[in-house]
């Protein structure tokens, strides 16, 4: 088993190396080269008071995230149920399988066709207000198009208005996440001081706009959104209605996580076709063809080959949940590896799916990887091993929201796409921000050059 030994965190000298979670920039990287030069499959850490051990072999990880008993949730998910509660993707045990079994019926494939079709007329309505020339930053554009989306589709609401407000509580909130993930971490959140403040801050703008959807939504019925389930749930046992403060926590966490691993993705997508015109001139090919045009009118996103290994291949190099962790609970044997209570484990997604082990030419940008022999979009195509692509998770507590994910991207892509080309200054680096996902740093500047737009496309 290898083992690397870390700096623990300190305050920096000059010139001195970062620990391990210090050099939050670099803590992508630093994983896929453990992954890729670890030949047992697990690579433990020293970092300071914490025992680390990352997962470096697919199937090891995809039995990790798959174990039913003796881990937990790891670290991260301690860090973000100081902002987001006890929602869906912060509760353990009973509680995440009751909010779970109550949220999957929003989440029906029935459902998601209605959502579709509002992912559609939302991108449409977003297009009208793009024009011939337009300098955008096309990853705030990205988030707030996805807000707008999970707005419409899980709360039956407009946050046109809020979308400035949550922004920018989670550009408060993102350099908080690096500084409480350290040892001792917790401790900044119990004191007076900036980290705090930022916290307290960015919490009450978040609030605000989840109180106003609640109380919107409370007296006004609904039809199968997220929000009009919360609020009708009842205890089998008492008949009492969720606690006000678990609506909350479920609203929030749908809201943040609903909007902003795919704005990420999104806007990863629209950085790799500026740099692959062949790709972006086949993908321009297929979503502004009839049959294309009719798909898209009808939500059929999964007609749109090209355009799914487009998002599949960029979320595979740039994943924006980029790293998942398990706290092990009990001993437990791990394909050999005994992990003792306490130790932390962690699966980098963004090392499993760049190891040349299992990705011919990892570093590479290639969505043809993921068609098949006949053109067609194929999960199995790339022949990567079974845990090697692991974007959502796996097991009891793969993301509920995949599939919407998914969907809404794809349909975005080709709403936008066929109807303008983004150029991105030559040499442009966005930079990593890896923090709760895997962000552009420095966004993504953009010049919009409008696409001839057929005179009656198929429902445009």
């Amino acid at each position: 088993m290898t083992t690397a030994v870390l700096s623990p965190w300190r305050r920096r000298r000059a010139g001195a190396p970062r620990g391990l979670l210090g050099d939050q920039d670099r803590l992508p990287d630093r994983f896929a080269e453990m992954v890729a030069g670890s030949d047992d499959g697990v690579v433990r850490v020293k970092a300071g008071p914490l025992r680390l051990a990352v997962i470096a072999d697919p199937g090891l990880a995809r039995t990790l995230l798959t174990m039913p008993s003796g881990v937990r949730k790891g670290r991260g998910i301690d860090v973000l149920r100081l902002f987001l509660g006890d929602g869906l993707l912060t509760s353990e045990g009973e509680l995440h399988r009751q909010q779970r079994r109550l949220v999957n019926p929003a989440f029906h494939p029935a459902r998601l066709a209605a959502y579709g079709h509002q992912a559609v007329g939302t991108g449409l309505e977003r297009a009208a207000s793009w024009s011939d020339g337009m300098r955008v930053d096309l990853a705030r554009e990205m988030n707030s198009l996805t807000l707008d989306v999970v707005g419409r589709t899980l709360f039956g609401a407009d946050l046109s208005t809020e979308a400035a407000d949550i922004a920018a509580a989670v550009d408060e909130l993102l350099p908080t996440f690096p500084r409480l993930m350290r040892p001792y971490g917790f401790v900044l959140a119990r004191l007076p001081g900036p980290t705090q403040w930022r916290m307290r801050r960015a919490g009450a703008r978040l609030d605000a706009v989840v109180e106003r959807l609640i109380a919107a939504r409370r007296d006004g019925g609904g039809d199968g959104e997220v929000l009009s389930l919360l609020l009708a749930a009842r205890d089998e046992d008492t008949g009492e209605p969720m606690p006000h403060r678990l609506v909350r926590d479920e609203v929030l966490t749908l809201l943040l996580a609903g909007h902003e691993t795919t704005a990420v993705a999104l806007s990863w997508t629209w950085f790799e076709l500026s740099r692959h015109p062949r790709v972006r001139e086949a993908l321009e090919a297929e979503i502004t063809a009839p049959e294309a045009r009719a798909a898209v009118a009808a939500a059929d996103w999964e007609r749109l080959h090209l355009t799914r290994a487009v998002v599949a291949e960029s979320i595979r190099l740039h994943p924006p949940a980029y790293m998942m962790g398990r706290r092990v609970t009990e001993r437990i044997d791990l394909g050999g590896h005994v992990l003792e209570p306490g130790t932390l484990c962690v699966v980098s997604p963004y090392a499993l799916q760049r190891d040349p082990r299992s990705w011919p030419e990892p570093l590479e940008w290639r969505p043809e990887r993921w068609l098949d022999g006949e053109g067609r979009y194929a999960d199995a195509a790339p022949g990567n091993p079974r845990g090697s692509y692991l974007p959502f998770g796996a097991g009891a507590r793969i993301c509920i929201g995949a599939g919407f994910a998914t969907m809404e991207a794809t349909l975005l892509l080709a709403v936008l796409g066929s109807r303008f080309r983004a150029e991105v200054p030559a040499g442009f680096d966005p930079g990593y921000q890896p923090a709760v996902t895997l962000r552009l740093r420095n966004g993504l500047p953009a010049t919009l050059h409008a696409l001839p737009v057929p005179a009656h496309p198929p429902g445009g």
